[in-house]
């Protein structure tokens, strides 16, 4: 399968904390000891705002080298591997089926797992600015950005600004 994919953009589903819960079951299975933590995170996280209905799963751990019994144990998951596809510092995996979840496997408590919560606390501590970003997430899908790649092109500069502004909230 090709990293780029058709998206789309729905309103908040209360279920997707549900979703979250359970498959953070199977992975603690699949992770052992090896994962630290593993977390909700991206606007499925964030009470109130549209999201992709992906369920994003960020997954702390020690090494980026997962053992053999990891990756297999997460294609039993139906999940498909990645690589960094282009964020350096993260393994992605993705299972797309009756409910579609990525994973972002990262280094617990280094920059991509600090960032990554540090936006999504910033966005549930501040449902205005949760609500803007919704609205720019619309703004994409209507400009004609419906695949996975153009669609995050179209907001990696907003994301990047939400980062600075929520690194300035914690000083």
């Amino acid at each position: 399968m090709e990293l780029d994919e058709r998206i789309r953009v729905v309103p908040y589903d209360e279920e997707w904390t549900t979703l979250f819960q359970e498959e953070k079951g199977h992975l603690l299975k699949v992770f052992g000891d090896d994962a630290v933590d593993i977390q909700h995170f991206g606007s499925t996280s964030v009470p109130g705002m549209w999201a992709k209905p992906i369920i994003d799963v960020l997954i702390g751990v020690r090494s980026l080298e997962l053992n053999g019994s990891i990756t297999n144990g997460l294609i039993r998951l139906g999940y498909e591997g990645f690589g960094e596809a282009g964020v350096k510092g993260r393994l992605y995996f993705r299972k797309r089926r009756e409910h579609a979840y990525n994973l972002a496997v990262v280094i617990w408590n280094g920059e991509q797992w600090v960032n990554n919560l540090l936006i999504r606390d910033y966005l549930r501590n501040n449902p205005d600015i949760a609500s803007q970003y919704g609205e720019r997430k619309l703004g994409a899908i209507r400009k004609g950005h419906t695949t996975l790649l153009s669609y995050s092109d179209d907001k990696a500069d907003y994301v990047h600004r939400l980062l600075v502004q929520a690194k300035e909230s914690m000083e």
